[in-house]
């Protein structure tokens, strides 16, 4: 039920008085509302008017019709020019208001009250009862087609006038500040404009929206929209927003809801206003972004996206869910999430498709559970995609992390093709990786992690083999990738975990001939302070002849012979049980030399010992060892009968007379060395056999008095060496010498 009052200038109104007031009203008007209804009585013609203007003059003036609270009430005011009061005075009007709660107005628009039947004519007579009205009827005049012609008619600049109308509108209304004052010629252009806005906005909001049609004195009004005409006076200082409607208006940021809303009038799509006006006091931006969403497809912002999230996590125009589920792939991961938490199934299950699909994509992302039958093949074909185009093993496994959750298919051969191919790039931390694999894809993903980093190259390899990732592998069965394997082993013996001859063992039983490169690697590694003997009678017990496989196992023995020296028994030993294994190369020479040289000083047969001599010296003997066997099997000839020696030098080759006179010819050799090694040059000579560097050393020994003199007796002793002696003085010397000497 609403109240009216009746407002003009009485010569005796209900109090007694003359003047404007009050004269009549409905009964039970509460008296409070009074003094709330009354600031909305005035009303000023314009400055333009005539003093005593005509009946038809009077007919045309604005009518100037308000709305706006009234207490905890809502008001409608209509105030119209009626010339002169009862004392002949122009200036009369009457103010007709209309008090209603705020359910009397549901799904009615304050505007359509414009030429409503419920307004009167004429003031009721003085202390009348005003009829309470239970029916509140609006106007026919503003409807929302005949105002999509009169839009059309005006063509762009009207649109272009709505954009900003509804822009300016929207920010005084989520502000809660901000006046417009609308100035045209025709007062019912203005009332169309505010018609206009009040269709564009949902009913809850439109409550909010205070208005007058028309004003004499704008700043003496409070409604959010105020109407004047161009020759009522405007301050300069208005605290408003003045906008002149008969010229363009100036540009102003439009945001989704004036650009939306102004599309739907231009098409038309009144069907498309009633839908965005269904969501009721929400935020007007964001419920024109959803109706551009669902109808136009229109990409939204993060920010937009966002705010429909919270919009849509407290419910939706039930029209809303199924066209958001058609538009599932234009939604982010948050507004999809909410749309399939809150949502019914047609919109909830494609929605956690697509929450699906981006969690794939950008795997930090939660993905929503399981997929209905009719999404879950689809999602998995993109899965596959992104196995197959994943940028590093974190995304892949994110992958799978979606994929397990969404209960996806996915080939666990594909899977192991992905991560092989990704492996062979880097691993990171590979255990921490291991760790955030889900059930189900661990052996998918491990083959496929030795795969890839047995393809890997080294240092790649390297770099995944953190201390965790080992300790983890050197559980796990890594025949299947033998480099790999074979830096595991590596590390575990570097960490103590294991012995070096173990180690190596285990290596040579890996299978597999490719990256022998690799292996060789670990075992270098492995090997990289000298080996003992202990640890060389294990390796040549487990492996015999396979020793020779590898580069750094075959040149062991050599470095331990070199590093323990030939008079080390177990180097004896050591070489005893090489030669025994039956290896073939520079092993084998290594250690038949190593024999050789201290068996030198034994008597033999001299052909037997000649063949020996020549044997050790054809030896392809490990570089730093040679010098070492060769030095040593010379010093141990050189303990053979002097005849000996001149038959190895009469005999052997030059490669043996070389080395062998090498070594002898010492400078640091005792009397008895220099003595034999001079009767040695002596005979061979005889023997017609002169070799340059042993006739030098004898020729400057004989010459030198100092050195020789020591031996002179010994010589003259026997004539044959004496005269071998005379041969090699220089003549200078030859005084010095015995008179029977130098014949």
């Amino acid at each position: 039920m609403a109240w009216q009052l009746h407002y003009t200038s009485a010569e005796n109104g209900p109090s007694g008085r003359a003047g404007f007031q009050i004269v009549a009203r409905s009964p039970g008007l509460p008296p409070e509302l009074d003094a709330q209804v009354t600031p909305y009585f005035t009303y000023r013609p314009p400055p333009t008017t005539p003093t005593a203007p005509t009946g038809e003059e009077i007919a045309a003036m604005p009518i100037a019709m308000s709305y706006g609270p009234a207490g905890d009430r809502l008001t409608l005011t209509r105030c119209a020019y009626l010339g002169q009061d009862y004392s002949g005075r122009y200036g009369n009007f009457l103010g007709q208001a209309v008090v209603a709660d705020e359910v009397e107005l549901v799904g009615v628009r304050p505007v359509e009250f414009w030429q409503a039947s419920l307004w009167a004519g004429r003031p009721a007579p003085s202390g009348a009862e005003l009829p309470h009205l239970d029916d509140l009827l609006p106007g026919t005049a503003l409807d929302p087609e005949s105002l999509g012609e009169w839009l059309n008619e005006h063509g762009g600049l009207a649109y272009e006038w709505l954009g900003v109308l509804l822009e300016l509108v929207r920010r005084s209304l989520s502000t809660g500040h901000g006046r417009i004052v609308l100035v045209h010629p025709d007062a019912g252009e203005i009332v169309r404009w505010i018609a206009v806005i009040s269709y564009s906005l949902p009913w809850e909001t439109v409550l909010r929206l205070s208005f007058v049609t028309y004003s004499g004195d704008p700043a003496a009004n409070a409604q959010l929209i105020v109407g004047t005409t161009p020759d009522v006076w405007i301050p300069a200082d208005l605290d408003a927003t003045v906008l002149q409607l008969t010229g363009p208006p100036e540009p102003i940021e439009a945001g989704r809801f004036s650009t939306t809303m102004r599309e739907l009038w231009r098409a038309a799509d009144f069907g498309g206003i009633d839908e965005l006006a269904d969501f009721g006091p929400a935020d007007p931006e964001t419920a024109a972004a959803v109706v551009a969403l669902c109808l136009a497809g229109a990409t939204l912002s993060a920010e937009e996206q966002s705010a429909v999230a919270a919009l849509a996590a407290g419910g939706l125009p039930d029209w809303v869910w199924p066209l958001l589920g058609r538009r599932a792939d234009l939604l982010d991961h948050p507004l999809a999430r909410t749309v399939a938490a809150h949502g019914p199934a047609e919109a909830a299950a494609p929605c956690a498709a697509r929450c699906a699909v981006l969690a794939l994509r950008e795997p930090s992302l939660q993905p929503p559970g399981p997929l209905t039958e009719a999404f879950r093949h689809r999602v998995s074909e993109v899965a596959r995609a992104e196995l197959t185009s994943s940028r590093d093993l974190a995304h892949l496994v994110g992958v799978l992390r979606v994929a397990r959750e969404c209960a996806l298919s996915l080939p666990g051969a594909e899977v192991e093709v992905a991560v092989a191919g990704l492996a062979r790039m880097g691993v990171g931390d590979g255990q921490a990786l291991l760790e955030r694999v889900p059930y189900g894809w661990h052996e998918a993903v491990f083959a496929g992690l030795l795969a890839g980093l047995e393809a890997a190259p080294r240092r790649t390899r390297e770099a995944a083999l953190t201390p965790e990732f080992c300790r983890d592998l050197a559980g796990r069965d890594l025949s299947a990738a033998p480099s790999l394997a074979a830096a595991v082993l590596a590390w575990q013996v570097s960490a103590g975990e294991l012995d070096r001859a173990e180690a190596s063992v285990r290596i040579l039983s890996l299978g597999g001939d490719g990256q022998s490169a690799e292996r060789e690697a670990s075992l270098a590694a492995i090997w990289s302070a000298e080996p003992t003997a202990a640890e060389l009678h294990r390796l040549l017990q487990a492996l015999g002849k396979r020793l020779e496989d590898f580069y750094t196992l075959a040149e062991l023995p050599g470095r331990f012979f070199v590093r323990a020296g030939l008079k080390d028994k177990d180097v004896r030993e050591v070489a005893a049980l090489t030669s025994r294994a039956g290896l073939r190369g520079s092993t084998a020479d290594d250690a038949h030399a190593v024999l050789l040289a201290v068996g030198m000083a034994a008597e033999r047969p001299f052909a037997r010992l000649l063949a020996d001599v020549e044997r050790l010296s054809e030896l392809s003997v490990y570089a730093p060892l040679r010098e070492q066997v060769l030095k040593w099997a010379a010093k141990q000839l050189a303990r053979h009968p002097t005849e000996v020696r001149i038959d190895l030098l009469r005999r052997g080759s030059d490669r043996v007379r070389h080395w062998l006179l090498a070594v002898w010819l010492n400078p640091k050799a005792d009397r008895g060395e220099q003595a034999a090694l001079l009767e040695i040059a002596i005979r061979l000579h005889r023997h017609k056999l002169v070799i340059g560097v042993l006739e030098e050393w004898a020729r400057a020994l004989v010459n030198s008095r100092s050195r020789f003199g020591a031996l002179e007796s010994r010589f003259k002793a026997d004539r044959d060496l004496w005269a071998g002696v005379q041969r090699l003085v220089e003549p200078r010397r030859r005084t010095l010498l015995p008179w029977w000497g130098g014949r």
